[in-house]
């Protein structure tokens, strides 16, 4: 009986305290080749469902696969608008280029910019979250030849500078 009780308890407390954190992780890399920002914006799908909720979209809408669809453009077009990376002040046109859901409830974005030439200094915005989750923290993980730079944001923190050598 006490260990049922005990189950119960810690149970219940995993509820009640189980989420207490909000978290977003980018990793992108610059192809030298093809000149372009590939990279890849990680979120828990737990997350971005209460959003959707809001805004009448589904996670449905992303299994589906279908990167031409109404929705699929309008989660493309919200994402882009809270990760977004400048080179000499001129913005980087990035795309979703696809998605991939994970079992584990984590959420891939798959992203794309057009051929640039980079400066020696990035600005890198990433709030997603942000607005919904004042708690929201992200991680953000550039590699560029072989320097690999890592960079937190906060509510207080979200627009961070990358400075590049060899560039």
């Amino acid at each position: 009986m006490k260990n049922i009780l005990l189950i119960l308890f810690c149970g219940l407390q995993s509820l009640a305290f189980g989420h207490d954190f909000f978290f977003a992780f980018a990793e992108i890399e610059y192809n030298d080749i093809s000149q372009k920002i590939e990279g890849t914006v990680s979120v828990s799908s737990h997350d971005l469902e209460r959003i959707f909720d809001e805004k009448n979209w589904s996670i449905d809408d992303l299994e589906s696969k279908d990167e031409n669809s109404e929705n699929f453009t309008l989660i493309s077009e919200w994402l882009l608008d809270q990760f977004k990376i400048s080179s000499n002040a001129v913005s980087i046109d990035l795309s979703v280029i696809g998605c991939e859901i994970e079992l584990n409830g984590m959420i891939h974005f798959y992203l794309e910019s057009t051929p640039v030439e980079l400066s020696n200094t990035l600005t890198v915005k990433f709030d997603l979250l942000m607005s919904n989750f004042p708690e929201q923290q992200n991680k953000l993980t550039f590699y560029y030849r072989d320097q690999t730079i890592t960079k937190s944001f906060l509510q207080t923190a979200f627009v961070h500078e990358i400075r590049l050598e060899n560039s």
